[in-house]
């Protein structure tokens, strides 16, 4: 009789086995920064402890992640998940900014909105910090769950600031002055200069801002006294007087020998090279570069030990004296694609990933800055702690779908600027030309 109850258990127990399936969840992630590869691997973490729960509710079923990290360019990223999209063979998960990219992805209904989850998941409403949840709400719905955040600084080289003349005291304060409004745009190409004539740096090197298109532009034109959004009418706005006050910067820039003609060459390794190398003055970046440079450009230097001594960082300055300085962030998310038939499982993975500890490890590993309001707590980082001061100064993307096209075209314009091709006042009215072709009834022009 013994025998016969263990052998009826040890059935029970195989029969179990048996009817326990594995339910495959594809995640597509991107960097493209190397270290931001905790995108992948938190998911990764939120799948094993899962699968722990699971286990102990004794459910039927197992998940497997494939998953995979891009660390070509965004460009090539968002082409291959259009393309997924677009065929119907998309991942369960894909990771990627919120602004833009939600709305036009959610009024292509690519993605699934996600109310009845963060509804159902207490951790959401608990855990994320809440101004996260306007990145990633398109038209009264969330489509998106907080990823990352971050901020977009003002760089400078504090060495070659002291071979300038400036004392210990001046280069600290420099944060400060720019937050008070006190030190701007013009003042910083006029330190630009300065080092330029006297061969502090080289012709070109005084300021660099990114090599290629980018939502950068956007803080930069807002820096300008720019509006791109019309809360009331929901409209893109594009204001000449801002975008002439910036062209016009540009030009001065690259006339006076501080900004090179041909920043815009697309070279991210040179770019990276050079200002690890100590050769540029000012430049604008992001928080996740300084992850970048300690882990890949300045192993043999001394890594933060070099940034600490050698670089500092504050807002980007405001364009007047008084003004406001601002920064950028563009948040990550994961959203769920509105075809996948394992929305409910993708959605716990989600909610298991939402975890302080996995926060901190991305946050501090990448550069990038927490999302949830627990784990400034288990930080012990001083770059994360400093460098979440800029969060005071921080503006988002607005979620328009037509978004892409104001940045295309604006971006036309920068590029046309520097290069010589156009006059500030020229290209000022060519991108409002292409923006109204573009947008027509969605663009207000100021």
């Amino acid at each position: 009789m013994r025998g016969l109850r263990l052998f009826v258990a040890l059935l029970a127990v195989f029969g179990l086995s048996l009817a326990q399936k594995t339910i495959v969840i594809k995640a597509w992630t991107v960097g493209p920064d190397d270290p931001s590869i905790t995108r992948m691997t938190n998911l990764e973490e939120a799948v094993n402890r899962l699968n722990a729960v699971l286990e102990k509710e004794n459910a039927d079923y197992r998940v497997k992640l494939e998953a995979s990290f891009d660390t070509t360019d965004w460009d090539n990223y968002l082409r291959r998940v259009l393309l997924a999209f677009q065929s119907g063979q998309a991942p369960d998960i894909v990771q990627a900014s919120a602004a833009p990219l939600i709305g036009v992805w959610a009024t292509a209904g690519f993605i699934a909105p996600l109310d009845e989850y963060v509804n159902r998941y207490p951790v959401f409403q608990l855990e994320v910090i809440p101004t996260l949840w306007n990145a990633v709400t398109f038209k009264g719905q969330v489509f998106g769950i907080p990823q990352d955040t971050e901020a977009r600084p003002l760089y400078f080289n504090k060495t070659l600031l002291k071979k300038l003349g400036w004392s210990e005291r001046q280069i600290n304060d420099l944060p400060k002055k720019i937050e008070a409004g006190e030190f701007t745009w013009d003042d910083l190409l006029a330190v630009a200069k300065e080092a330029v004539a006297k061969g502090v740096v080289q012709k070109g090197y005084g300021y660099w801002h990114r090599p290629k298109n980018g939502s950068d532009f956007i803080e930069w034109y807002r820096a300008f006294g720019g509006t791109i959004y019309d809360n009331q009418s929901g409209k893109l706005v594009f204001e000449k007087a801002a975008a002439k006050r910036y062209f016009s910067w540009l030009k001065k820039a690259v006339d006076a020998g501080v900004l090179r003609a041909d920043m815009l060459d697309g070279n991210w390794r040179n770019w990276h090279q050079n200002i690890t190398d100590g050769k540029v003055l000012f430049w604008s970046g992001g928080t996740w570069n300084w992850a970048e440079w300690t882990q890949q450009w300045l192993k043999d230097k001394g890594g933060q030990d070099w940034l600490w001594a050698n670089v500092g960082f504050a807002p980007q300055p405001s364009y007047k004296k008084g003004g406001k300085p601002v920064t950028l962030s563009s948040p990550q998310a994961y959203m769920i694609w509105s075809g996948s038939k394992n929305k409910e499982i993708a959605a716990r993975i989600l909610a298991f990933v939402t975890a302080p500890d996995l926060d901190a490890r991305h946050a501090v590993g990448s550069g990038h800055l927490p999302v949830l309001k627990s784990t400034p707590s288990i930080i012990d980082d001083r770059f994360t702690r400093e460098v979440s001061a800029l969060l005071n100064y921080t503006t988002f993307q607005p979620l328009h779908a037509d978004l892409p096209k104001w940045q295309e075209a604006f971006y036309r314009g920068v590029s046309a600027v520097e290069s010589g091709g156009l006059s500030p006042d020229q290209a000022v009215e060519v991108v409002a030309a292409e923006m109204k072709r573009a947008l027509k009834d969605e663009l207000i022009v100021r």
